[in-house]
């Protein structure tokens, strides 16, 4: 059974979101695991995090589509 343009749509959607949810909290973990608590590296790090708008994961979603219409 094959997808609807708007199915495909929806995966690269929830793709581009769980990767870049993943990236931030990746990063979260990263920094707790390397810098003390209260620290102001951890503080510093931590702020400068910046957790994916509706923007990103759409500008992912794009770069994801264009590449797969490229092959």
């Amino acid at each position: 059974m094959s997808k609807t343009p708007f199915e495909i749509r929806m995966e690269l959607l929830n793709f581009a979101q769980g990767q870049l949810t993943g990236d931030y909290y990746s990063s979260m973990e990263r920094i707790r695991d390397t810098t003390a608590e209260q620290s102001v590296e951890r503080k510093a790090a931590v702020s400068a995090l910046k957790y994916p708008t509706a923007e990103d994961v759409v500008n992912l979603a794009n770069t994801l589509k264009n590449f797969l219409d490229s092959k």
